[in-house]
């Protein structure tokens, strides 16, 4: 078992990230993420801006948190499955190429006393999605790789750890099928941040600018072979047009024309229905500046397709 201390920082860390998620959402900011937290009136730190593999000073066997970055310049959303083990745990790279040095001697502990880390996963410059708890399931040496789980945040398991490990088999089933379930709400949240960045944070209908009201939309859906989470196969809208794209209420030409199923038209209401999106009828969407983030034509003749069947 980890020591008393580490647990305590674990456990101070955990409640702490909690807080945090609940005032800034699940992506966090670098700067609340380098406040740190507080334990006995001593400050600790969560992670370093330099470091991927991190304790703070006063943890004695393993460290508490790992992290990987998206480079300032990039464009790109973490959307490849490059970083993901055979057994579909996340891979995480030594620091260098020796186990035997410092940081990774920390995760290879880790994984010895089964300690859960904290996983600072960088969706773009600047921002993280924490996981945790996440374990160290293996230490791949051929590919100078650690392979991560995530599990359930069952408090505890944390602090009674031994009353677990006589079920093994069922404690792995269950961190893949977390694992799992953290891949898709990853690529999710970094979809939904690349394509509402790429439309400026405003609808592409309306031009509705409050990002807490704006959904990423998909142009084909996710479920299509085709329907990977790229900003061309996406549309930032409001809550009320993405509602009507995705019921085939409202559609878009492939040259970007609104226009709006014949049983919408028909129908006689108040100034909602008359304004906010009978009063778009024939006028275009609003789209990327950049050649590479506009939607597809091909995707939008397809779904226009549906929308003109269904409609």
């Amino acid at each position: 078992m980890p020591s008393d201390n580490d647990q305590a920082i674990r456990l101070a860390a955990f409640k702490a990230l909690e807080g945090l998620v609940e005032q800034h959402g699940d992506v966090l900011p670098w700067d609340a993420i380098q406040e740190g937290f507080m334990l006995h009136g001593e400050q600790h730190l969560f992670a370093n801006r330099t470091r991927g593999i991190f304790w703070p000073r006063q943890m004695q066997e393993t460290a508490l948190s790992i992290k990987t970055t998206v480079p300032r310049g990039s464009r790109v959303a973490r959307y490849d499955d490059d970083n993901v083990a055979s057994d579909g745990a996340f891979l995480y790279k030594f620091q260098g190429t020796d186990v035997e040095a410092r940081d990774n001697r920390r995760l290879v502990r880790a994984q010895q006393l089964d300690a859960p880390l904290i996983y600072f996963y960088g969706i773009e410059p600047g921002m993280y999605q924490p996981l945790w708890p996440v374990y160290i399931s293996d230490v791949d040496l051929a590919s100078h790789s650690f392979h991560v789980m995530v599990s359930a945040p069952e408090t505890a398991r944390l602090l009674q750890p031994q009353r677990y490990a006589a079920d093994a088999k069922a404690l792995s089933w269950e961190r893949r099928y977390t694992t799992v379930q953290a891949k898709k709400r990853l690529h999710q949240v970094a979809f939904r941040r690349h394509v509402l960045r790429a439309y400026e944070e405003r609808c592409a209908v309306c031009g509705f600018p409050r990002t807490e009201l704006l959904d990423a939309a998909h142009i084909l859906p996710d479920h299509d072979v085709r329907g990977h989470a790229e900003v061309p196969n996406g549309l930032a809208l409001c809550r009320l047009h993405h509602g009507a794209f995705d019921t085939n209420l409202m559609g878009f030409r492939p040259d970007g024309i609104i226009e709006l199923a014949p049983s919408l038209l028909a129908t006689q209401d108040g100034p909602t229905l008359e304004h906010a999106l009978k009063g778009f009828v024939g006028k275009k969407l609003q789209t990327p500046r950049s050649d590479e983030l506009r939607p597809k034509k091909l995707y939008l003749e397809e779904r226009y397709e549906r929308f003109r069947k269904v409609g």
